[in-house]
């Protein structure tokens, strides 16, 4: 019967208005010759007159494939798919989208990393687009090659290939590629020679030389060690200890100068055994020690660590010997009890002719020796504790005029940072001011009231001379220092005696003078020549009867 079909689902006619069969629209599609139109259903292209069945399933309008536009089953703007293969460059699903045959990736043309030799490459992977080539490889040109070198058709280093070529000075050597040419090669600058020396006498590589100004052949720095006759200062390259001046390589570099330091550098004595410590630094780094003085008053004379235990005030020196140089350093050991000034000090008499007396300094101990006073109106007397040296130490003298019968109005003092009995720092104090004129010689100036400080530095004892301790003017053998204006003009008061304190360290002194009967500070002041870092402590008298110096004290800062 027309318009009826059997339960098998085939169609018993394609023109009878109901979709049946295997139609993919009504009368239509499937087995049916005719195609379906726009906007029917469809299963594949086949089923319309389009040629275009979309994802909806339904027929679409026909595309172009040179309409401009990526469309149907286009991979990129009017080729692949059904239209015509892309062009290298442009994208693909698969090989049979490309006019190369190849889609790496989603894009027409051939990989620089698929293993082949394809496209513009000269050898598998590299050259043309692809990166350059190693020796060895396929090139067509210098730019296929990473050596930047194609010879007969193969990547060579320009390096090795027996030729003079490229920015080479010499064959395979020199220029900005290659490695430094050999001694007696060419070369045009010294970065062209091993040796880093052209000679422009060629121009040649040179032989090293410790004395070309360049590091070179074995030297261990900058024209020493190694061969060089010269040895590398502290701070240059080394491999061992004969290569430096100090003779010690640590680390591969020359060690410092021999150097020894003793801790404490100062300390305090109370009839106990005082450790001392040496440490050396520097030098080859084998080291021996030897203290002086060896008098029995040391524990271990011959070793780093000692303890010491004088009967009194005591400096010790260590010596430290690394087997091409010595090094010492110093320690002061202080006793909490007074100088010993009569029997372990120096009176020292000038002929300043100064006093009307014109007699020499005539000194009175009393206090057990501690304190000495001038007897007459004499001359010039420097008392000096020559068997310490201080430095990095508080000194601290009193100075008084128990009893002045004359009613004179002269001069005391303290000195310190001895180096000898003309080499001194001077503090001297006067009652009051008083006319050069009165003096025999005349004074050059007229020497005020108060304390002056000058430092004191003469050919010898025997060329002192008043000026260079009570005038403010410089003199050839002194220096001032500081005047009444910046210590004080106030004179020492009869009957008073007064503690004068000094802080006597590596940058200067800090000094005070304190009036004993009530503790005022008298004065405070600080002296900031350093020309004497260390040195001995004493006392000065001039044209002053009665005038007492002492008890003398140190302690460690």
């Amino acid at each position: 019967m027309v318009g009826t079909f059997e339960t098998t689902g085939l169609p018993i006619g394609c023109s009878n208005g109901i979709r049946d069969g295997d139609e993919t629209d009504v009368d239509c599609g499937g087995s049916c010759d005719k195609r379906c139109g726009i906007g029917q259903g469809c299963g594949s292209d086949d089923d319309c007159e389009s040629g275009q069945c979309g994802d909806d399933l339904t027929c679409n309008e026909p595309f172009d494939c040179a309409d401009g536009e990526m469309n149907g089953d286009e991979t990129d703007v009017d080729c692949g798919g059904s239209c015509p293969p892309c062009d290298d460059g442009q994208m693909c699903d698969e090989p049979g989208d490309c006019t190369s045959m190849l889609c790496h990736g989603g894009v027409c043309g051939p990989s620089c990393s698929d293993g082949e030799m394809n496209g513009d490459e000269t050898d598998v992977d590299c050259g043309g687009s692809c990166s350059p080539c190693d020796d060895g490889q396929i090139c067509s040109e210098d730019g296929d090659c990473q050596s930047q070198n194609c010879e007969g058709g193969v990547c060579v280093d320009p390096c090795s290939d027996g030729v003079m070529n490229g920015s080479e000075t010499d064959v395979d050597c020199g220029g900005h590629d290659c490695d430094p040419c050999a001694d007696g090669e060419d070369c045009l600058e010294d970065g062209d020679c091993e040796s880093m020396i052209c000679n422009p006498k060629g121009p040649i590589c040179s032989a090293p030389a410790c004395n070309d100004g360049v590091m070179n052949g074995d030297e261990t720095d900058l024209d020493c060690g190694g061969p060089c006759v010269l040895t590398c200062e502290p701070g240059q390259g080394c491999i061992i200890g004969g290569d430096c001046v100090t003779q010690g390589c640590d680390g591969g570099i020359c060690n410092d100068f021999l150097s020894v330091d003793v801790a404490p550098s100062c300390s305090d004595f109370a009839g106990f055994p005082v450790g001392l410590t040496a440490t050396a630094s520097g030098g080859s780094g084998m080291y021996t020690y030897a203290w002086t003085p060896n008098d029995g008053t040391l524990s271990a004379p011959g070793q780093a660590m000692t303890d010491a235990n004088p009967a009194s005030f005591q400096s010790y020196t260590v010596t430290v010997d690394d087997g091409f140089a010595t090094a010492q350093d110093s320690v002061v050991v202080l006793d909490s009890s007074p100088f010993d000034l009569q029997n372990n000090c120096t009176l020292y008499n000038a002929d300043f002719n100064v006093s009307l007396s014109g007699l020499p300094a005539s000194i009175t101990y009393d206090m057990m020796g501690t304190r000495a006073c001038e007897l007459g109106n004499n001359e010039f007397g420097l008392h000096l504790c020559e068997t310490v040296s201080f430095q990095n130490t508080r000194l601290m003298g009193t100075l008084a005029v128990p009893d002045d019968p004359q009613d004179d109005n002269d001069w005391m003092g303290l000195v310190w940072g001895a180096q000898s009995n003309s080499s001194f720092y001077s503090l001297t104090w006067k009652q009051d001011p008083q006319s050069g004129d009165q003096f025999t010689p005349p004074l050059t100036c007229d020497p005020p009231g108060g304390i002056i400080v000058r430092r004191v530095d003469a050919p010898d004892f025997a060329s002192l001379t008043a000026n260079d301790f009570y005038c403010e003017p410089n003199t050839p053998n002194s220096t001032l220092l500081l005047g009444p204006a910046d210590t004080t003009t106030e004179g020492w008061v009869e009957g008073e005696s007064y503690t004068v304190t000094i802080d006597f360290t590596h940058i200067g002194s800090d000094i005070t003078v304190t009036r004993d009967s009530d503790m005022v500070d008298i004065a405070t002041f600080v002296v900031v020549d350093n020309t004497y870092t260390s040195g001995f402590f004493g006392s000065t008298t001039a044209s002053q009867q009665g005038a007492c110096a002492g008890p003398l004290f140190a302690e460690c800062i």
